[in-house]
């Protein structure tokens, strides 16, 4: 068999195999959000809506398929994550009073045990005056049952109020701090070192 006709049979054969292994690889990926990614939304109740190219698997409410909100500039969550299934969309509403943006976060897994996650903005006015006490996704479950925070593992957490510039500064300080310390020490120990000499 000619070299020509190997590489031949070698590549049809690996395009088969490419083509079958396909829908194998296909993951359940985000295709439409209401709101979208950087829009402007008013205070108040806001429903979230994600729709997938599958249906998530159903994991039961508060597991595997969740959505939460939390503060862009913070990284804070602002209450649990949880969503519902209708078909191909993961649903909830954040109740949100404060003015400013808002990354929205979204955990989901598919049936081919792959879990995906992912975030997007938005940006939230209060034209209106309206309060809340409760600040957040709202995850009650059918029987009533609410799901708290501190009963999950975040999808998002508080960044450190320490900067990277302020970070820098930290950093630079020790640094200074330990050569002058170190300065200290060869210095104390070259005057002892001295005066033994003359001892």
């Amino acid at each position: 068999m000619k070299i020509s006709t190997k590489i031949t049979l070698f590549l049809a054969t690996s395009g088969l195999f490419l083509l079958s292994a396909a829908p194998a690889l296909a993951h359940n990926e985000l295709i439409e959000t209401t709101p979208a990614g950087g829009e402007t939304v008013q205070a108040g109740l806001i429903p979230i809506t994600l729709s997938f190219s599958e249906e998530p698997l159903d994991l039961g409410f508060g597991e595997g398929n969740l959505i939460a909100i939390a503060d862009a500039a913070t990284g804070e969550q602002l209450g649990a994550a949880c969503a519902e299934i209708y078909g191909n969309d993961l649903t909830t509403t954040v109740d949100i009073a404060k003015a400013g943006e808002y990354k929205i976060l979204y955990k989901t897994a598919s049936d081919d045990g792959h879990t995906a996650t992912g975030d997007f903005l938005i940006t939230v006015v209060n034209n209106t005056n309206y309060q809340t006490e409760t600040p957040g996704n709202l995850c009650v479950d059918a029987n009533g049952t609410i799901i708290n925070a501190s009963d999950q593992e975040p999808l998002s957490v508080k960044q450190s109020s320490v900067g990277a510039l302020e970070g820098l500064f930290i950093g630079i300080g020790f640094i200074v701090l330990g050569s002058v310390v170190t300065a200290v020490l060869i210095a104390r120990k070259q005057k002892r070192e001295d005066y033994k000499k003359y001892e």
